[in-house]
């Protein structure tokens, strides 16, 4: 049996992938890294989709529907007085503990995060 053979009855060959190396800077790695994690894609995978379903290797844009970028706007208002809020909470932070003050800071990371998936389902940066 041939190492390229699948094992099945069918006796076709395996297509392996070929290797390809790019050059990035951290950034440059960084950012795709969290692209990808953001679609839930290994790097590979990401940069694969992006190559293979643009025009000409360029991201092909595509509009998001009126009534969504408004639902959208609504959660992005939210989560502005959600941040108001909290920020006002966190201001005294002498009656604080040490737990409270995680807990803010978690809370404002999280609220970032969702903050920025809002902007980046409107193909907007922050």
């Amino acid at each position: 049996m041939s190492p390229n053979h699948t094992g099945g009855t069918d006796k076709t060959k395996t297509v392996r992938p070929l290797v390809v190396s790019v050059r990035l800077s951290k950034q440059e790695k960084q950012t795709i890294a969290t692209h990808a994690d953001n679609q839930r894609l290994s790097a590979s995978a990401y940069m694969r989709i992006c190559s293979l379903k643009s025009r000409n290797g360029l991201s092909a844009r595509k509009s998001v529907p009126i009534s969504e970028g408004k639902q959208i706007a609504l959660v992005l208002a939210c989560l502005g007085r959600l941040m108001d809020m909290l920020k006002s909470y966190a201001k005294d932070e002498e009656h604080q503990d040490r737990q409270q003050q995680i807990m803010f800071a978690a809370l404002r990371r999280e609220i970032m995060a969702v903050r920025d998936q809002c902007f980046n389902s409107l193909r907007r940066k922050p």
